[in-house]
């Protein structure tokens, strides 16, 4: 019987990373392109929409990285979502020393709309390029960026073109749980059903999206998505049902981002997105037993069979949860961390299946928190007071 246990055990790590391993020989990774290679005739103006809330520490290296593209027919859009530091006035200053960047003030936001798309939506309506390109405020991008993204969507008649930044990690937390998480992920999903016009799935990162303005206008825009928290995959599923093309490919070299900076902003930053992301509670609620069991089990079964002397089933056992642990010390070298970070992915495992616990929760009680604000997940959505410092 432990035999047996110990095979299925091996037959699961290795069905797991050979669907991992898949993903990553079909995840492609984007290379610049210089501005050289750009018609010249009729240009197609790009314009960057950056939703900002309380980002004072990002705003300024975000908007220099965005004033340092090589495209030449761009103009750059702050959209200042309220917030309570000194976003704005930064804006402001660097808005002097450049006539493409300019700051936009969101306004009060209405009932019915989450913030971010709100912004997003002021920013797209007040604005004149062919091209929108809605880019995070906690995100660098290097100077061919837009060139690269703009010439890619072109040449492949993308309508929609989402591109994945590289994750810079500081602190423990981060090191521990966004590789696990991502590794999850690539076990879960697969990129290529929504790089597939064929296939209805659709997804997207919203720290950077390019989209035709005939298209965003189409399908209604971030007003169309105002409720959501996961705006950025609900925009993307309107665009594929209505028949246009999607993608979404990876720009490690090109845009690079540091979405927490402590493990409170990463507990409630997942929190707000994992059940969207995982397409549902009862999804996210498997994923969260299948964490906390793939985890531990990958400690735990090796050391009982060892302990009961079961010298076949133990070594079959001990393998699967190297190959395991080999995966993820890989993992770690491909967030540039030290590779012993990939040991503690059990604990990765389990913190976020308790996320995921904690984001079925949120959905439950209708309170979802995020810089500030309280907002009830669609279905009758409406701006609470805020109840965060």
């Amino acid at each position: 019987m432990t035999l047996a246990v110990a095979i299925v055990w091996g037959c699961i790590v290795a069905g797991l990373l050979a669907r991992a391993v898949i993903q990553y020989r079909h995840y492609e990774l984007l290379r610049a392109r210089g501005a050289s290679e750009l018609a010249r005739e009729n240009p197609d103006i790009v314009t960057v929409i950056v939703p900002a809330r309380n980002e004072a520490k990002n705003i300024g290296k975000c908007a220099r990285g965005l004033m340092a593209q090589d495209y030449p027919w761009l103009e750059v859009v702050v959209v200042n979502d309220n917030s309570s530091d000194h976003t704005g006035s930064i804006v402001k200053d660097l808005a002097c020393f450049d006539h493409r960047l300019r700051l936009m003030e969101c306004g009060a936001l209405p009932d019915g709309w989450a913030g971010k798309p709100r912004a997003c939506w002021r920013g797209a309506r007040d604005s004149s390029g062919e091209w929108l390109c809605f880019i995070d405020a906690d995100t660098t991008a290097e100077p061919s960026l837009i060139t690269t993204a703009v010439k890619t969507a072109q040449e492949r008649g993308v309508d929609m073109l989402s591109l994945e930044p590289f994750q810079e990690l500081g602190g423990f937390w981060e090191r521990v749980i966004i590789p696990a998480g991502f590794l999850l992920l690539a076990f879960g999903q697969d990129l290529r059903r929504v790089n597939d016009p064929a296939c209805p799935e659709a997804a997207a990162n919203g720290q950077f999206i390019l989209i035709r303005r005939r298209v965003y206008e189409a399908v209604g825009g971030h007003a169309a998505v105002r409720e959501e928290i996961c705006e950025d995959t609900a925009l993307a599923r309107r665009v594929k049902r209505a028949g246009f093309r999607l993608a979404i490919l990876g720009a490690s070299d090109l845009v690079q981002t540091r979405m927490y900076r402590n493990l409170a902003s990463l507990w409630e930053g997942l929190s707000k997105n994992v059940v969207e992301m995982m397409g549902g509670t009862r999804a996210t609620l498997l994923a969260s037993l299948a964490s906390f069991t793939l985890g531990w089990l990958t400690v735990l079964l090796p050391i009982l069979l060892w302990r009961r002397g079961e010298v076949a089933a133990a070594i079959i056992a001990t393998m699967g949860s190297t190959a395991l642990a080999a995966t993820h010390m890989s993992a770690a070298r491909y967030f540039r961390i030290p590779f012993f970070y990939g040991l503690f992915f059990p604990v990765g495992y389990t913190m976020g299946g308790l996320i995921a616990l904690n984001s079925i929760r949120l959905r439950w009680s209708r309170r979802v928190a995020w810089k500030g604000r309280v907002y009830a997940p669609p279905g009758g959505m409406k701006s609470a007071p805020s109840t965060l410092s």
